[in-house]
């Protein structure tokens, strides 16, 4: 398969970050071209056979109508994939959410990459903690004196700054009501956790930052001896706890390290090439 023939689509990546990290990084890094923002399959150019969709904004008649130029790959990113016709295939974040769509048929395992493209760790000159998301999963949290960052517009440069300041990562999340309605495609709490990518865990990953994290399948998946498993209730007491044990600071940062390899986009964008040129 000729990359050149491969064309991603995706929506707002100032609004959706997932779509810079599936859609925008990878098409770049492995020089395939991209549209945004495109409604209607008479807007998608000509000339490409395949297509990978990262939270479109084609409905499902228009997936259809697309399937009929070429090859649809649906990217699973916090939305599951329409019923019936328009994808040939699935792309998975989670060895959890390729099984739990595997009845949909072709289900392929790709994980998030991490956006510390150097390679080169935070230092160990510090111990201040952060939290950083989407301002609606912000859990608000008491007893503890932390930084916080809202992703929402914010781009990769200020991303990797924010992780650059981190010594500590709290990668917890909100419960609330205005939390859990919030997704108009996932619009239970409970699914958007099963569906969670683990991209925070991830990024800490990247940076050789240890953090506290809700024990979610993705975190589990993605790298349980990376993280300490924590909650709202008790983040002050394991924040705390962290900050003055050296040895077990140490231990999950150099566990962060030695699986970071895994989540560079080099590593992924090989994942995806493999796969596409496959196809």
């Amino acid at each position: 398969m000729n990359l050149r023939k491969v064309l991603f689509i995706g929506s707002n990546p100032g609004r959706l970050a997932s779509v810079q990290i599936r859609c925008l990084d990878i098409a770049g890094r492995l020089g395939c071209s991209f549209v945004l923002g495109k409604t209607t399959c008479n807007q998608i150019p000509s000339g490409f056979s395949i297509f990978v969709c990262v939270k479109p904004g084609l409905g499902r008649d228009q997936l259809v109508k697309l399937s009929k130029r070429g090859t649809v790959i649906w990217d699973i990113i916090d939305r599951a994939p329409f019923e019936g016709e328009g994808a040939t295939l699935f792309l998975a974040s989670t060895r959890s959410v390729q099984k739990l769509f595997s009845s949909r048929g072709r289900v392929e395992y790709i994980p998030h990459h991490h956006c510390n493209f150097t390679g080169e760790p935070n230092t160990l000159s510090h111990r201040r903690p952060a939290w950083i998301g989407a301002e609606h999963w912000h859990p608000k949290l008491t007893g503890i004196d932390y930084d916080y960052y809202d992703s929402n517009g914010m781009d990769r440069e200020g991303v990797v700054a924010a992780y650059r300041k981190m010594g500590l990562g709290l990668n917890l999340r909100s419960r609330t009501t205005r939390a859990s309605l919030y997704h108009k495609y996932q619009p239970n709490h409970d699914q958007h956790i099963t569906m969670n990518s683990g991209i925070k865990l991830i990024n800490c990953i990247g940076f050789g930052i240890p953090s506290l994290s809700a024990d979610e399948p993705a975190y589990r998946e993605i790298g349980a001896d990376c993280t300490i498993f924590s909650s709202i209730e008790k983040c002050a007491a394991d924040l705390r706890d962290l900050q003055v044990d050296y040895d077990k600071y140490l231990q999950l940062r150099m566990n962060c390290l030695e699986r970071a390899q895994n989540f560079h986009i080099d590593t992924i964008a090989e994942m995806y090439k493999t796969l596409l040129c496959s196809l």
